[in-house]
């Protein structure tokens, strides 16, 4: 049996990086989240990689050789079920033969920095691509980003920011998960009041058919507010499950925006 250091190995050395550095610039580039002398370690068998940096190199790699560096994992991790993955690795290289799909995305959530945040503000058409790239299922082509207005201006301040990545004429964003910083000062408030603005205007952008839109100012009794934003939690919870885990089946964009305030007003 092959240890994990060893197939991490054999995988650079099948995609044409002789050195450890190249490989890891190249991983790093993608949105592996170590420094070099520990990704050192894990091809010399000195350190066992947290599930968390596995998941992030195999996003990292094309679809087949991710899925050899998740059963390496698996199969050093469960020496006595050896025999499953050995099994597994056959099956899913006849899937995954016959067309390999470039793979860049990481999974589990990346928090932006300032500096990323400040980039989105610069342009409306920053956070707009922002939010397309961050959607999407694979690369898209550059052709088809540019047909939207102004944002093939935006790629490039996108991937000098590395919220972004292109390759062979194609962009994806370096992680689907982006998180945001605290509202922690007033120019962050001000930042995200913008993108708060630029939200309604995101499905204008991209032509959404309109489904519903309504808008109720009424005097209500305050005992009802906890119920109705229990209904409201229980609404945006089942909008951030009713995706299928086949990525194949989730082909609409629904967008929902609520918002709700209270205060007192004369008579």
């Amino acid at each position: 049996m092959e240890s994990f250091g060893q197939v991490l190995v054999r995988v650079r050395l099948e995609k044409g990086y002789k050195t450890s550095k190249s490989f890891f610039n190249h991983l790093k580039s993608r949105g592996l989240e170590c420094n070099y002398q520990y990704f050192v370690k894990i091809e010399k068998n000195i350190s066992f990689p947290s599930a968390l940096i596995v998941n992030q190199i195999a996003k990292a790699l094309p679809a087949q050789s991710g899925q050899e560096v998740v059963l390496a994992f698996c199969s050093n991790q469960f020496h006595s079920f050896d025999y499953l993955f050995k099994n597994g690795a056959n099956s899913q290289t006849q899937i995954t033969e016959k067309k390999e799909i470039p793979s860049l995305k990481i999974q589990g959530q990346k928090e932006l920095s300032i500096k990323q945040v400040n980039t989105l503000y610069k342009r409306k058409e920053n956070y707009f691509l922002f939010l397309l790239l961050t959607l999407s299922r694979a690369p898209i082509e550059l052709s088809e980003v540019k047909k939207f207005k102004g944002l093939g201006r935006s790629i490039k301040d996108l991937v000098e920011s590395e919220m972004a990545l292109v390759e062979e004429d194609k962009i994806t964003s370096t992680s689907t998960e982006f998180r945001f910083p605290k509202d922690s000062d007033r120019e962050l408030s001000s930042i995200y009041n913008a993108f708060d603005d630029w939200d309604v205007e995101f499905s204008y952008q991209f032509n959404f058919d309109k489904m519903m839109n309504k808008m109720m100012i009424r005097r209500i009794s305050p005992r009802y507010m906890s119920v109705i934003e229990k209904q409201i939690e229980a609404l945006t919870d089942l909008v951030r499950l009713s995706d299928e885990s086949d990525q194949k089946y989730n082909n609409d964009v629904l967008h929902l925006q609520i918002r709700m305030s209270k205060g007192e007003i004369p008579g």
